[in-house]
């Protein structure tokens, strides 16, 4: 029985007279040439086979820190926890929501040590993490003498770029993209609205992997700006600075420049110093208290301007008290190879009823969904995705677990697979509430399925029998195989709820290792961190 050499995968140093792109090229090569003969022995015995996974886009870099909080899945306190005893910035991160999804302008660790060196001083950019996040950086800041916080108005809406080339779209600088599509992705009678979104990049210039996600710069609802304008007693005609710093009407700085739902601690302040009843200002006060009940769950800025009529600051002081309107980051689920020049999305739109029995609905997904029309221009631009990735080697094999909106993602990865004729298995689990109203992409899927693209595509509708089936529930049907897939050398991708299904998806995965392998839990756990290490299991979840 032959032995298995370890070898050191060789990286071209920065120094090399070689582009970056050509680098990057280069190191993604010599992973796909020498990776494969690196391997691992679990601590039973079972080998953990090792594959060229890094893209081909993927720079050089050194060993990885050991992060382990760096997990969506975890709670907060137990990130904390695993933080204890680190490095101020490192204890930051870990009351960040995780996701490294971007919509902060930052990834979790650059977003905390720009906290943490005094450079960024907005407490409340991680929107996953919302206000339990931005409660805890303050707490942390203050506990450590750290910098002054001050309000979102102080910080803006614009991030320089000095490396941005001039007239490149990014993030400062979107693209105008024009709606070509919006559809229904669910049958009529179906409890959900889930719609694909397809935009026309003609002449911006960007490109994608898939992998990634596109950023876009929604609106407001103008009823609800209407409602505030109305509460507020003004017309909106009124000039105020928008977040950009030019003068603009007060009905488009609230349209397009700041957010007008969740309300800020620095709003609520604002409102209990103009209160004309004392009783009034120490309630409003009283849910921005440490000890205080906080803001109650769901209530949005219009819902405070209603419940405490006497709370009517003046309309400059209440712009400046709002944060500035963040760009929301969708997944993408389209390929370049397979459509040129387009990006799709699949888009799950936010509507509920509040405690206060008012109709609310998220702001970017009705924006795209029922405001912006074919024809009509959004501003986007593309956030690569740090961690969520195709293997460099087509020949290695990929399993998938996108239940919902989580289907996005992989759409693209068949389609980019597709496209290129790999020559790796495609394992696909798909789940939603019902299977004849909510099999999103069916056709497509199950033409992928018929030309050989898909191997298996294993479906889960939790409410089409008594018994709730999940996609996790398909796993534990399927353990037998996805091990031997596993021992195969496959990727494992995961993406959907970070606080339910994937935790559920990763318990699942981390049986069926242990249960096939014959480990322990302890170790089950080990050898699913040394595939996370490896890149063969990634996660992009919300």
């Amino acid at each position: 029985m032959s032995t298995t050499t370890l070898t050191t995968v060789p990286v071209i140093p920065d120094s090399a007279p070689f582009t970056p792109t050509q680098r990057a090229w280069l190191n993604g090569f010599f992973a796909g040439l020498f990776g494969a003969q690196v391997a691992t022995a679990a601590g039973n015995g079972a080998s953990a086979a090792m594959s060229a996974l890094e893209p081909a886009t993927a720079p050089a870099r050194e060993e990885d820190e050991s992060m382990p909080w760096h997990d969506p899945a975890l709670p907060m306190n137990e990130r904390l926890k695993l933080a204890n005893g680190k490095p101020k910035e490192r204890v930051l991160m870990a009351a960040m929501a995780q996701l490294d999804c971007g919509a902060c302008g930052y990834l979790c660790q650059t977003y905390a040590e720009a906290i943490a060196r005094g450079e960024e001083k907005d407490m409340t950019r991680c929107a996953p993490g919302g206000k339990d996040t931005a409660k805890k950086l303050k707490e942390l800041m203050v506990a450590g003498g750290g910098a002054k916080i001050v309000t979102p108005s102080e910080v803006g809406i614009k991030r320089a770029d000095a490396g941005r080339r001039d007239g490149a779209h990014d993030r400062d600088n979107p693209f105008p993209a024009r709606l070509l599509a919006n559809r229904p992705l669910n049958k009529p009678g179906s409890a959900k609205d889930t719609r694909f979104i397809a935009f026309d990049l003609k002449g911006s210039g960007l490109s994608y992997t898939v992998g990634d996600s596109l950023g876009i710069y929604p609106e407001n609802c103008p009823e609800s700006v209407n409602w505030i304008l109305d509460r507020l007693n003004v017309s909106g005609a009124e000039e105020v600075q928008g977040a950009d710093g030019l003068p603009i009407t007060l009905f488009e700085a609230l349209q397009k420049h700041y957010q007008i739902t969740t309300p800020s601690e620095t709003l609520i302040e604002t409102l209990a110093k103009s209160c004309a009843g004392q009783g009034h200002a120490e309630a409003l006060r009283a849910m921005i208290d440490d000890n205080g009940p906080g803001i109650p769950d769901g209530h949005e800025i219009i819902d405070l301007l209603t419940m405490f009529p006497t709370a009517r600051p003046s309309f400059r002081d209440f712009v400046a008290a709002l944060r500035p309107l963040q760009p929301r980051l969708y997944s993408i689920a389209s390929s370049l190879k397979a459509q040129p020049e387009e990006v799709h999305l699949t888009v799950g739109v936010v509507r509920y009823v509040n405690a206060r029995q008012r109709q609310c609905k998220g702001v970017a997904s009705t924006f795209l969904a029922d405001r912006l029309r074919p024809g009509q221009k959004a501003r986007v631009f593309i956030q690569p995705s740090h961690g969520f990735r195709l293997p460099f080697d087509a020949t290695v094999p990929i399993i998938m677990v996108g239940p919902g909106t989580g289907i996005a993602p992989f759409r693209a990865f068949l389609q980019e697979r597709k496209a290129m004729h790999a020559a790796g298995k495609n394992w696909l689990f798909f789940g939603d509430q019902r299977g004849e109203l909510d099999f999103l992409y069916q056709q497509e899927l199950e033409g992928y399925l018929q030309d050989g693209t898909l191997k298996y595509l294993d479906t889960a509708f939790s409410r089409d029998q008594s018994e709730k089936v999940y996609v996790q529930t398909r796993m534990l049907q399927r353990r037998g195989e996805i091990w031997s897939w596993l021992q195969q050398g496959a990727c494992f991708y995961v993406c959907g709820d970070a606080k339910r299904m994937a935790q559920d998806v990763d318990a699942a995965l981390r049986k069926i290792v242990a249960q096939e392998g014959g480990m322990s839990d302890e170790n089950a756990r080990a050898f699913l961190a040394d595939l996370a290490k490896s890149k063969r299991y990634q996660r992009d979840v919300y």
